[in-house]
């Protein structure tokens, strides 16, 4: 039993030292341009070790992203799109937006650096996917489905539209260090939900805060 438990403390370890070593690569010369070879000696590894926990920097990256998505799904679940009008209604940082940002804070390190230019490309298309999806699961007991007549627009187009604007947001947030504490851009997001950008802007977002 001892032995198990050092082994998997070794294990942790050795994880946080490759993820590390990734990060400071990434902000150093480029995701694109990280070979294992660089890892390993940044995070003062072998190779071999390396490959016991990876198979190539793709299966590193695509890891650590899933790690985060799931925990994004499992937050997800709660979103209600009733709800948040009527927390803008009260000027309130919408529950769940509030738990979804205090979760990706405490992953800033790898989201500020994966989603600065030097980082992972993908990353952005792929929360815009994730965060569509989610919003599709639930929003579609209270909006019309895509195919159906609506006076609205189109569903795939307030989908697009929300994801990629969150996405900014989001990005945003990361590349000026989490200047905003997350009540005061979950307030912000809230509002934009609710009422749209333009209004949000000409009410004040600064007075629901």
């Amino acid at each position: 039993m001892e032995h198990e438990m050092k082994k998997d403390r070794r294990k942790i370890r050795t994880k946080k030292l490759i993820r590390q070593a990734l990060l400071e690569l990434t902000e150093e010369k480029g995701l694109s341009r990280i070979s294992v070879m660089d890892l390993a000696e940044r995070a003062e590894i072998n190779r071999g070790t390396f490959y016991l926990h990876y198979h190539d920097v793709a299966d590193l990256v695509d890891q650590l992203k899933q790690e985060i998505f799931e925990g994004i799904k499992l937050i997800a679940v709660e979103l209600n799109p009733m709800e948040v009008k009527l927390y803008a209604e009260r000027g309130e940082a919408y529950p769940t937006l509030l738990k979804i940002l205090e979760y990706l804070l405490s992953h800033a390190d790898y989201l500020r650096v994966m989603l600065s230019p030097n980082g992972d490309l993908q990353l952005p298309v792929q929360l815009k996917e994730l965060m569509a999806e989610r919003m599709l699961q639930q929003f579609q007991s209270h909006m019309a489905m895509p195919g159906e007549s609506t006076d609205a627009i189109p569903w795939d187009y307030f989908l697009a539209f929300t994801a990629s604007a969150n996405i900014g947001l989001l990005t945003h947030w990361m590349s000026r260090g989490n200047d905003l504490t997350t009540r005061e851009l979950a307030s912000m997001m809230t509002q934009i939900l609710s009422r749209g950008p333009l209004e949000t802007l000409m009410r004040g977002v600064g007075n629901t805060m």
